[in-house]
């Protein structure tokens, strides 16, 4: 039952995925001069990469939670069998099929409660039934916790999208905001400001979504 960590290349496909978004600016900013086509591609790339190093944390966040709750369903199939009389190491390996990959510290966990029952006698079956309860209350205590940070994550999404909406209402009114943002120096100071302040505003409410999980925990 050894953990195995899936490689999913997430700084590579970050890194794919700006400068794919770095070009395809570039070629749209075109008729905004060498500065414009420059200024949108770095844009572009920072705000690409920003989007897939969240969007692979969120994976990666989702993926421990499947590891989770499989490796807690396991481990309570085990004790199940072992207080049904099953021969220990049947019941093992009755249970490795089924053990999620990636699962290094919950392993490590039972490997714990399986050298405690052969050292000192106790239970197994009671050992890993009180193990699969602590994993599912570690699960409610995180669920918990996304509960209460939603909106924290909903304010998080709206401050992303907000600067995004208002240079493209605009475009639309017909002001050159982007041409303005781009391709003149005062629209670059603006953008650089506006990209800090974003920048600030994101790390906080990070700090904050962390802060919330800590005390729901």
């Amino acid at each position: 039952m050894n953990g195995i960590n899936l490689d999913h290349r997430p700084k590579t496909t970050t890194a794919a995925a700006a400068v794919a978004a770095a070009l395809t600016a570039a070629w749209l900013a075109c008729g905004l001069g060498l500065l414009g086509a420059l200024t949108a591609s770095a844009v572009a790339a920072a705000y690409t990469a920003a989007a897939a190093a969240a969007w692979h944390a969120a994976r990666s966040r989702k993926r421990r939670r499947e590891v989770h709750r499989a490796a807690a369903d396991t481990i309570a199939y085990l004790a199940a069998d072992l207080a049904a009389g099953t021969d220990p190491a049947r019941a093992i390996a009755a249970i490795e099929p089924d053990w999620p990959r990636g699962a290094v510290a919950t392993t490590r966990r039972l490997a714990t409660a399986w050298a405690v029952a052969a050292e000192l006698g106790a239970p197994a079956a009671e050992l890993c039934s009180r193990l699969a309860d602590h994993l599912r209350e570690d699960e409610r205590a995180a669920s918990r916790a996304r509960a209460q940070t939603a909106s924290i994550h909903a304010t998080a999404a709206l401050l992303t999208a907000l600067p995004v909406a208002g240079v493209a209402l605009g475009e639309a009114l017909g002001v050159g905001a982007v041409a303005f943002l781009f391709a003149t120096l005062p629209g670059l100071a603006c953008l650089a400001a506006a990209m800090a302040l974003q920048a600030a505003g994101l790390a906080w409410t990070r700090a904050l979504i962390r802060f919330a999980a800590g005390e729901a925990a």
